[in-house]
């Protein structure tokens, strides 16, 4: 897990702190050799994670216990290893993945000094009966060209399945729970953009319908804030 606030996303850069490269520290200097892992995949910046999983190679002869300790004596405090576990040589973090679960955090008010990086904060008032119509839309198997940043030639097929889209809602927050067979860059802060323009009355259902319909880059360019959005479960077979 980590809190994604002061990093510069997952994937290792040339500069900037990524969860990445910290972790690929820790495990170089416990080698003495350079160590790269394979994330069941990307992060971007400020967005936090529960059930991030990535995958290594070792020749050190440390159970599984161990790891975990060996881990965590070394990380900055705003990253920690909950659960290690061998897994056969054709395990991989990233292609292995059949599911993954997602939540969206919307704090109901002004910002405040100890929710700012944790949540999105939203003062308008959301017409969430609404919101809840328009998630349904995008429940099930979809080309999801319009909500993503990936471009057709790094991402050739851009049908995604989504099994749950729901929410939770208490006083102050709205929880969304989001599961799908894999998301694209940006696909989660971009359906959350329109599902929050929705609730606004900004756009009404139709307009997703219309965009989703469309498999147009050009479509929709809205993008919710990274730091509501945790990486919550990846499941393999």
């Amino acid at each position: 897990m980590y809190h994604g606030a002061r990093f510069d996303g997952w994937q290792r850069q040339p500069s900037g702190r990524t969860v990445q490269g910290t972790l690929e520290e820790v495990l170089s200097r416990m080698h003495q050799r350079p160590i790269t892992i394979t994330g069941s995949g990307r992060t971007d910046a400020k967005v936090h994670a529960l059930g991030q999983v990535f995958h290594f190679d070792t020749t050190l002869k440390i159970d599984e216990n161990a790891w975990i300790h060996a881990f965590n004596a070394q990380l900055p405090l705003d990253v920690k290893v909950i659960e290690v576990t061998f897994v056969p040589s054709t395990f991989h973090a990233r292609y292995g993945v059949i599911r993954k679960q997602y939540e969206y955090l919307i704090y109901k008010g002004p910002i405040q000094p100890f929710n700012y990086e944790t949540h999105t904060c939203v003062e308008s008032t959301l017409n969430v009966e609404a919101m809840r119509k328009a998630m349904s839309v995008l429940i099930g198997t979809h080309d999801f060209t319009a909500f993503c940043a990936n471009s057709f030639k790094e991402t050739p097929n851009q049908v995604r399945t989504i099994m749950r889209f729901e929410v939770e809602e208490s006083e102050d927050e709205l929880r969304f729970i989001i599961e799908g067979d894999g998301f694209m860059r940006y696909q989660i802060r971009m359906m959350m953009a329109c599902i929050l323009d929705i609730g606004k009355g900004k756009l009404r259902i139709t307009d997703l319908k219309t965009i989703l319909d469309s498999k147009d880059k050009q479509a929709y360019s809205g993008m919710a804030e990274a730091c509501g959005l945790y990486l919550t479960e990846v499941e393999y077979q």
